[in-house]
């Protein structure tokens, strides 16, 4: 079920983002963008880093409801403080005459991080409870999904866009809290004990910040050195890449609470089976979309957001590679380095990445625009994942970790070339779309048969599996 309300997430931009682009346009959608990247570094600051450790320490004491109830209370009342700072910090932020043309923008946005205070949607992770998250999101995105069609009519309905974004992603929330009590009793303890928490919150915290730096600094330089014209540009290709990244990671978002389980029970044989097929699933899914994406880039910028959009297609091109080491660093951050309460190296790798892509971008922005932030992105993501290998090294080994990704690269490169000779053809869009997109998972599949890759007989085996079932 976690695996569909990840879908839904993905699925509801790649329905609202095409029409809004079409509506509002490049600027339009620059704009919102662009406010949206200031907020999120105070929504950043609300949450700290609770999901993320609570979801880990809830899994060690969900069976024991005092002590979960302990947790909870202090999760929650450490929670409302950052929150309740946070928002304060925002309103001042907004107020600052750079700011002047984006502070509703801002303050809409903003709203999330009092959304996700009372949604605790933590809470549901730990008991791994996600039919009703699913069943609620779905229920909330298809409403917004109606009421976009309905008010987005004209390039000044940007703001309204803006709202129905907030209302169909943490909108729910307001649910969360009284359906939370099935599972635990708020504020049944009698002495909180909140500063044991703070030193491995504000450390998965830094991870957080030096993520959100190097995940939009790009957006709020652009907007900063360029214009709403750049964002909107950059933003459609950007939207695109991070959106497969997100389809591909999505099954892995719910192994924290298993890995962690295995790791407290000594059960190394269990996690290193479980590594091993998501690094595999992982690289044999992110490798061929990375060279998908460079393939059809214009297309899908074509398709995803229209006329107007055409200088986004170089850029969909540059970010390409980024599928693969966003998605790997997400995978060594949360399955392996958090597991193992190392969030410490995590949270070295990704301030290097974050100030990296600092210092590149005030370079390359000037220089080269909406481009220049696109490769900036890039080295800053392959950065960060050198540095990962580098710190895993020291409490984590496994040879054949890694053993079969030359497979998946000549798969990939074999792909391309095919690719590109389908796109000498010069079909029609539609055509040519489908056509190198069928045409080139055979021969990816082909490959890694040919190759003897595990994960192709694992594929197979899947199949004969389900056939068998029908």
């Amino acid at each position: 079920m976690n695996l569909i309300k990840t879908i839904l997430g993905i699925i509801f931009p790649l329905i609202t983002f095409p029409y809004a682009s079409r509506v509002l346009g490049a600027t339009g959608i620059g704009k919102v963008d662009y406010a949206n990247s200031i907020s999120n570094y105070f929504i950043l600051f609300a949450s700290l880093g609770i999901a993320t450790y609570t979801i880990r320490e809830g899994a060690k004491v969900r069976d024991d409801k005092k002590k979960l109830d302990q947790l909870v209370t202090e999760i929650f009342v450490i929670n409302s403080i950052s929150t309740v700072v946070a928002y304060i910090c925002l309103f001042i932020c907004s107020s600052l005459p750079v700011f002047k043309n984006y502070q509703e923008l801002i303050l809409l946005n903003g709203t999330i991080m009092i959304f996700d205070l009372i949604g605790v949607n933590w809470l549901f992770n730990i008991f791994e409870d996600y039919i009703y998250i699913t069943v609620r999101t779905l229920a909330f995105q298809i409403i917004s999904l109606v009421l976009l069609f309905v008010f987005v009519q004209t390039p000044e309905d940007y703001l309204i866009y803006a709202g129905l974004i907030v209302f169909a992603n943490a909108g729910a929330n307001i649910f969360n809290i009284f359906y939370g009590r099935k599972y635990v009793s708020f504020f049944k303890c009698s002495k909180l004990n909140l500063k044991k928490h703070l030193k491995p919150i504000f450390i998965i915290f830094g991870i957080g910040i030096a993520s959100q730096i190097y995940l939009n600094i790009d957006t709020t330089m652009l907007g900063l050195l360029k214009s709403d014209y750049d964002v909107g540009l950059y933003s459609a290709a950007i939207k695109i890449n991070r959106t497969l990244g997100t389809l591909i990671s999505s099954a892995c978002a719910v192994l924290i609470p298993r890995l962690s389980y295995y790791i407290k029970m000594k059960m190394e044989k269990e996690y290193r089976n479980i590594v091993n097929t998501t690094v595999n699933y992982i690289l044999s899914l992110s490798i061929p979309c990375a060279f998908g994406c460079a393939l059809l880039s214009s297309e899908c910028i074509f398709l995803f957001s229209g006329k107007g959009f055409e200088g986004a297609a170089p850029i969909m091109r540059i970010l390409s590679p980024n599928i693969i080491f966003a998605v790997m660093n997400g995978f060594l951050a949360y399955q392996i380095f958090i597991p193992f309460g190392k969030e410490l190296y995590t949270c070295i790798a990704t301030f290097v990445g974050a100030i990296l892509n600092v210092v590149l971008n005030s370079i390359f922005i000037i220089t080269f625009g909406t481009r220049g932030a696109a490769v900036a992105t890039v080295l800053a993501e392959i950065s960060v994942f050198i540095i990962l290998m580098y710190y895993m090294k020291k409490f984590y080994q496994d040879k054949t970790l890694f053993k079969e990704v030359w497979k998946y690269l000549v798969a990939g490169i074999c792909m391309f070339i095919v690719g590109l000779g389908i796109a000498a053809l010069g079909l029609g869009l539609i055509l040519k779309i489908l056509v190198t997109v069928v045409i080139c998972i055979i021969c990816y599949f082909g490959v890694l048969m040919i190759l003897k890759a595990k994960i192709a007989f694992i594929v197979i085996d899947m199949l004969k599996a389900r056939i068998k079932r029908k």
